[in-house]
């Protein structure tokens, strides 16, 4: 199915894979694309100045059904991008378990039903990596055969209810209009550069924010991670659509690295920019998080849908774009 002259609804359009999600559909030739979320940006303004015909922002509380039906109500969407979500760290998930639990609980059905009765042609849902148990590979098809992680217990169980609430529709209506892709641990451009946000975001945080030449990390850098950027994650939702793909598919490198090496590889590209370093302090009485996580790349290598951006070079923007934003 081609995005060209189709009207595409993307949620999450505010965030890390929202934005370049729309950015994509319109390059493609959407007809329409309505970029949903509950605050307006200055990325989405350049992209309507960009656009102006093309691009529609609506400001939406999703947790209200009603809401999400009155989406659906002028258009005809064809294709759905349900990427909104709850983003945060192990630490923030195990102090904050509500912040994840009742509004995803809420926004995912109401899209989904909304968008069912809506009848439209294609729905994307964005998963986690979250939703698995720890293992040195995960498989799809092993998800409902274990428990989520203590460390991912709230978020977890509240994307793997979306992606059961998805399945039940193929039981009873035969709806199988959808892919589920389940992304690795996404960082990127327009993320949420933060303290108590996740890995690569929150250092690369540390790096403009925390005085000194020392930068503290929590644990020991052992644990194992599968790192994707959120250009190539939005590429992924799209690319989906274009192949009909019904099923559920991770979205990772295959590769996991170190947080060791992944510290390293910020401070290397750090340098490379702005000539600067850190030194590494680690903070052993901090948790390591799962020892280790790595997605199966095999479904996705079956499907043709694979990332393009490798680590340093994600990094490396990344850090170029949280530059840019604070005017340094």
């Amino acid at each position: 199915m081609e995005f060209k002259d189709k009207t595409v609804l993307v949620t999450g359009a505010n965030g890390l894979v929202g934005v370049p999600a729309v950015r994509k559909c319109l390059e493609e030739g959407a007809k329409k694309v309505i970029a949903v979320d509950i605050k307006y940006s200055t990325l989405l303004h350049e992209l309507a100045t960009q656009f102006p015909d093309r691009l529609v922002f609506k400001m939406v509380d999703l947790t209200y059904l009603h809401n999400c039906e009155e989406l659906f109500k002028q258009d005809k969407v064809n294709i759905v991008l349900h990427i909104a979500g709850v983003k945060g760290s192990p630490a923030r998930s195990s102090k904050q378990p509500c912040d994840y639990l009742f509004p995803m609980l809420m926004f995912n059905t109401n899209m989904i039903k909304a968008a069912f009765d809506a009848d439209v042609d294609w729905f994307v849902y964005l998963s986690s990596v979250g939703v698995y148990q720890p293992a040195d590979i995960m498989r799809e098809d092993d998800v409902w055969t274990t428990t989520p992680s203590k460390n991912d217990w709230y978020p977890g169980w509240t994307k793997r209810m979306g992606e059961a609430t998805l399945e039940s529709l193929t039981v009873q209506y035969g709806w199988d209009k959808w892919t589920v892709i389940r992304p690795s641990n996404i960082y990127g451009l327009n993320d949420n550069f933060a303290q108590d946000a996740t890995v690569i975001s929150s250092n690369i945080w540390k790096l403009f924010n925390v005085e000194g030449n020392e930068m503290v990390c929590w644990g020991n850098g052992s644990a194992k991670r599968d790192f994707v950027f959120g250009d190539d994650v939005a590429q992924a939702s799209l690319d989906a659509v274009k192949k009909e793909v019904k099923d559920i598919i991770n979205f990772g490198c295959g590769t996991a690295v170190t947080i060791k090496e992944t510290i390293e590889t910020i401070i290397e590209c750090y340098q490379e920019i702005s000539g600067e370093t850190k030194t590494i302090v680690w903070d052993e009485t901090k948790m390591n998080g799962d020892p280790i996580r790595c997605l199966s790349p095999e479904r996705q290598i079956k499907y043709g849908i694979m990332p393009q951006t490798t680590l340093k070079d994600g990094i490396k923007q990344s850090i170029i774009e949280y530059k840019k934003r604070l005017g340094k």
